[in-house]
């Protein structure tokens, strides 16, 4: 009884600030309701303001507080009195247990119990040092729910959401290596996401520099759009390999100036000139998002090439590179193997469901399952990591 009164007088410090974090993270949730419901339909994003969808009057203040508006009126609107769908409910509940359970999970929960590399960046720094860092992981919980709820819906992945949340892990990163405690005290052995050695950390620049030229290229037409003006439910398997090939050369400069990228860095001056957190951010990040696309995009084209039809779709690319931005490159590979699984799970359950009721399922893209599994992955590191060393590498654990 002492021992759990001890672990709670640690913990009420963190459940206090994790008010702060769920009531943020319900905030957020009402926002992504809001874009959920605009974007699709072309509607804007800040104008006009919030307004009930069936009589069009704008809402109160009072009547757009996440969660205890919905409660206090009881789910409908005071002028004609049109009930709101419960998913604006359930998914500002969610968005907020997500935020408080990653704040916790990072700073007081099972990561602390743990003598990882990360239990010590989070808990050493703390969350105000790590805010940055901390932000660039809320931003990529907020753009997979978003894209998820919009991919659906519509089986759509906007793109330019994606590309923000990419742009903003970039930038928060690199602004959490410029922290001064965090720049003076680090070393290639403890940052909050998986280091990597200099050479590869040069190749995923220049992977990025790579990408940027093949997309002028493609802005100039120097190279062919794959699947332009096809129609998907007639097209032939023969051409889909074609079109998939066009792909192929796409990427080809991305991995010509990787392969360039590590020779350079591999050289002792450059090194010397890398070896700074800035720099490690920035390779990181880079790092983290063409492997997260890179491994759903060659997935892609490795199956269009043996089915003959389209495997996966661009959309599940760039929402596994927005997250590798922000995550790094370990916890996106291994949500990109955990994301069949969760799944499989997900059509066993709702199909039961769907025989009890007696209702007709719902395809589901595979956009959202990615989302799920980059969370599980990252917050289920304490456990999923010693599972997996224990699984493919048994004499070690052993020992």
């Amino acid at each position: 009884m002492d021992g759990v009164l001890d672990r709670m007088y640690l913990w009420l410090p963190h459940l206090v600030q994790g008010f702060f974090v769920f009531a943020a993270g319900a905030c957020v949730g009402s926002f992504i309701n809001l874009i959920a419901w605009r974007l699709p339909r072309g509607q804007g994003i800040i104008h006009p303001a919030s307004r009930c969808t069936a009589c069009g009057r704008a809402l109160s203040w009072f009547e757009n507080v996440p969660i205890l508006s919905y409660i206090f009126l009881n789910g409908r609107c005071r002028t004609c009195r049109t009930r709101f769908g419960v998913e604006h409910l359930v998914i500002e509940f969610c968005m907020g247990m997500l935020f408080f359970g990653t704040y916790f999970m990072l700073y007081a929960g099972p990561w602390q119990a743990r003598a990882s590399d990360h239990a010590w960046w989070w808990i050493r720094n703390g969350p105000l040092t790590t805010m940055p860092a901390l932000l660039a992981v809320l931003t990529c919980w907020s753009t997979l729910a978003a894209v998820s709820l919009i991919d659906a819906r519509t089986f759509y992945v906007p793109i330019r959401i994606t590309a923000a949340s990419t742009v903003a892990a970039f930038l928060l990163w690199r602004m959490q290596a410029l922290v001064p405690s965090i720049e003076l005290g680090f070393n290639h052995s403890r940052w909050g996401l998986d280091l990597l050695p200099i050479p590869l950390e040069v190749a995923a620049v220049f992977g990025l520099v790579g990408l940027a030229i093949s997309a002028a290229l493609l802005w100039r037409r120097l190279l062919p759009r794959s699947f332009a003006g096809c129609d998907m439910e007639t097209i032939r398997p023969r051409t889909v390999r074609i079109e998939v090939l066009k792909e192929v050369l796409f990427l080809l400069p991305i991995a010509i100036a990787m392969a360039a990228g590590y020779w350079i860095g591999s050289l002792e001056a450059v090194q010397a000139w890398c070896h700074s957190a800035t720099f490690a951010a920035l390779g990181i990040s880079s790092m983290g998002f063409l492997a997260g696309g890179g491994i759903i995009w060659a997935t892609r084209i490795a199956g269009s090439l043996a089915f003959g039809r389209e495997a996966m779709g661009l959309g599940d690319v760039h929402i596994l590179g927005a997250a590798g931005a922000a995550l790094g490159w370990r916890f996106v590979v291994t949500a990109y193997f955990l994301a069949p699984f969760i799944a499989l799970a997900w059509l066993a359950l709702s199909g039961g469901l769907h025989r009890i009721l007696g209702t007709r399922s719902r395809e589901v893209p595979y956009g959202p399952y990615l989302a799920v599994a980059c969370v599980v992955s990252f917050l289920g590191s304490p456990w999923i990591d010693p599972f997996l060393r224990s699984l493919l590498m048994p004499m070690a654990s052993g020992e």
